[in-house]
């Protein structure tokens, strides 16, 4: 026969191994820019918005949303993105020219 304590650890034992199988383990984000990104980022179409302005430069994803590729300026620069393309950016001041575009803040 089995002690008191023996069953009281038995049954804690068994307790602590259902709540573990119950529990899953949840996954972050990606802090990447991809079309079909689930946190992290946004969509942006507006002709002309800016993407970043600082004094600090920032990195950002970008990708284009559109058969018709996107255009941005990174300070001053023109960046072409071609048909659904991605490309990483750095600058201080970041402003989308044409098209639509998904992205997202790149770590530091």
């Amino acid at each position: 026969m089995s002690t008191p304590r023996t069953s009281i650890l038995a049954c804690a034992t068994v307790a602590l191994l259902a709540t573990g199988a119950q529990a899953q383990t949840t996954q972050q984000p990606s802090p990447y820019a991809i079309e079909n990104c689930t946190s992290g980022c946004f969509m942006l179409k507006e002709r002309g918005a800016a993407i970043y302005t600082g004094a600090d430069p920032a990195s950002y994803r970008i990708c284009s949303r559109s058969n018709l590729g996107a255009e941005v300026s990174v300070d001053n620069t023109v960046v072409r993105l071609n048909n659904r393309d991605c490309t990483d950016v750095n600058g201080r001041t970041i402003i989308l020219n044409t098209g639509e575009i998904a992205l997202g803040r790149l770590p530091r």
